[in-house]
């Protein structure tokens, strides 16, 4: 499926809130993560007052102009990676991921929960490695999590 990748713009904020929280819930139905500890309306202003205007957030459209992905940078964090989960494994995470890289050449790091075997599976397939697994004592869901890391593979110079 072919995707447009463009940075977000405040009048987005309503669409990637419910994109978020639409993946959010199907994560939760399938076991895969924990159930949200915010309210909808909290999530709604968050993505609207911290996302949008102060993170660095891609979003991923289809031409018609739905959004299906969203990946959210802040320094050399992912702070989230979503797709709409009727298109997970269709390639929009892998290009979300192609901008995430992109845009930090020096590496990537990431914290994902220890139940998502699927975004654990993503992760490797695009070179991240683990770091450290926690208890989860210190995320707000208090679930255990991973975090991982890309650093970019060292190409020797010609001489």
């Amino acid at each position: 499926m072919h995707v447009i990748i463009r940075r977000a713009r405040p009048s987005d904020a309503e669409a990637a809130a419910e994109l978020y929280l639409r993946a959010r819930r199907a994560g939760v139905t399938l076991g895969t993560i924990p159930a949200l500890v915010h309210a909808d309306p909290d999530v709604r202003e968050w993505v609207s007052r911290q996302v949008i205007p102060t993170l660095e957030c891609w979003l991923a459209e289809r031409v018609s102009g739905t959004l299906v992905g969203m990946l959210v940078l802040e320094a050399d964090w992912i702070d989230q990676l979503y797709v709409d989960p009727e298109l997970t494994g269709a390639g929009t995470g892998a290009a979300l991921m192609a901008v995430a890289k992109r845009t930090r050449p020096q590496g990537l790091r990431l914290w994902t929960f220890v139940s998502n075997e699927g975004a654990q599976r993503f992760y490797l397939r695009h070179g991240f490695r683990e770091v450290v697994r926690t208890d989860g004592r210190r995320n707000e869901e208090r679930a255990p999590d991973i975090q991982y890391a890309w650093v970019p593979t060292l190409r020797p110079r010609r001489g």
